[in-house]
């Protein structure tokens, strides 16, 4: 018998206990920041948490010193509506959080703008078990939840009320811009069905809903809107501030004894990454200001094409810790209180077709609405050149309807 000894060199990355607990600070908002940091006091005898600011700052009776940042979200959240029905399934550990993941990753309408593929990708997963967590999520309420796009959401609506009929299928697969621009002889001919009949199929459609997070709250799911810094102008030029008075301060009291070490360290930990967290975001911000510097300086300031894939090379950071330091955080400003996240642009020009697209349809005739067409033909105009169909996945984007449905009248 003959042996042979095979040598195999792997590169992992291996994350301690430690490096979690700063990725998971860096994550934190304001509110879980400072819920983590009681939570930590409770567990650790040497640390202490002076709240003195923030007393001071909230108990004062001058109106002045109210400020609308303390005023509580009261809308329904759409992903705790999802995982509550996600927390009544008896379901394994990976499978749970590959469900939890794709609610986390649904878009404002509440389609899910990933691909079975790259799910797979970034969790690690195999495509068996990301297939059967969209299959999971699919069959929650509202019903067309997590749907790829459009008209995949209207065809789940359908087979949840049992119709399964192809032709009406096909209608909606190839022919809602056809439907929505009034084609009507055109959409017969080549389904070979009759006026009437696509007059029913029409009333179908009608009856299913093509934003299932309509009536949700869609925005990130905390509490309060406290402001992590501001962007304000300091003499001749903007700077951004942390605004360090929102969180508690951190003592940590003296050791009498080694066996307190350990927590003594613990506590070290914990003022440091919060110390990185600050430092990670100010760089950030300070990035954005310099690059939307137009924006906060000018009245008519608008944002530009600057994204998390920009920032993390200049800052020589992974995309992922762009991603981790922005989530569900704010800043003040003279344009009030903004989502970090938002000021990255993928596409400025698209943000401005946007609104003219938005302004268009507001001012039109409600009996006689404007075709996607026509809003190409007068951006064109304007000096935009866009197609027809980039009009419409931008208006349906917007989460406005076809000319079918704005008319007042009916086809």
């Amino acid at each position: 018998m003959e042996f042979t000894l095979d040598l195999k060199q792997d590169l992992k990355l291996i994350l301690t206990q430690e490096m979690k607990l700063s990725l998971n600070v860096l994550e934190m908002s304001v509110n879980d920041l400072e819920k983590f940091i009681l939570k930590e006091k409770e567990l650790n005898p040497l640390i202490e948490v002076d709240f003195s600011n923030k007393f001071n700052k909230k108990s004062s009776n001058d109106d002045e010193d109210f400020s609308p940042l303390e005023l509580a979200h009261k809308e329904e959240s759409l992903i705790d509506y999802l995982e509550e029905q996600l927390g009544y399934l008896s379901l394994s550990k990976n499978l749970k959080f590959l469900c939890s993941y794709i609610i986390n990753n649904l878009d404002k309408r509440g389609y899910l703008p990933l691909s079975k593929k790259e799910i797979k990708n970034f969790t690690g997963f195999s495509l068996k078990d990301t297939e059967e967590a969209l299959k999971i999520v699919k069959n929650f309420e509202p019903i067309g939840i997590c749907a790829s796009n459009l008209e995949e959401c209207l065809i789940i609506q359908l087979h949840k009320k049992n119709i399964n009929d192809m032709i009406l299928e096909n209608l909606i697969k190839y022919f809602l811009i056809e439907l929505s621009e009034g084609k009507n002889k055109e959409i017969c001919r080549k389904l070979k069905i009759s006026e009437e009949k696509l007059k029913e199929y029409l009333d179908e459609i009608r009856k299913l809903n093509p934003i299932p997070a309509r009536g949700f709250y869609m925005g990130d799911n905390i509490n309060f809107i406290i402001p992590e810094a501001e962007i304000k102008k300091v003499g001749e030029k903007y700077i951004v501030s942390i605004l360090e008075e929102n969180l508690p301060k951190i003592k940590i009291k003296s050791i009498k004894n080694e066996e307190n070490r350990n927590f003594y360290n613990s506590a070290i930990n914990l003022i440091n990454f919060i110390e990185k967290r600050r430092e990670t975001l100010k760089n950030i911000l300070e990035l954005i200001l310099e690059k939307q510097y137009d924006f906060f300086s000018k009245k008519d300031g608008k944002l530009k094409k600057f994204t998390s894939k920009e920032a993390a090379e200049i800052l020589n950071l992974h995309q992922s810790t762009i991603s981790r330091a922005i989530k569900n955080k704010y800043i003040l400003s003279d344009k009030g209180i903004l989502r970090i996240k938002d000021l990255f642009v993928l596409n400025g020009l698209k943000e401005e077709i946007c609104d003219l697209i938005e302004e268009v349809i507001l001012n039109e005739d409600r009996e006689k609405p404007y075709t996607d067409q026509y809003i190409s033909e007068y951006l064109e105009n304007k000096g935009i050149s866009i197609a027809r169909r980039t009009v419409a996945k931008y208006r349906e984007e917007l989460g406005i309807k076809p000319t079918s449905k704005r008319r007042i009248k009916g086809i």
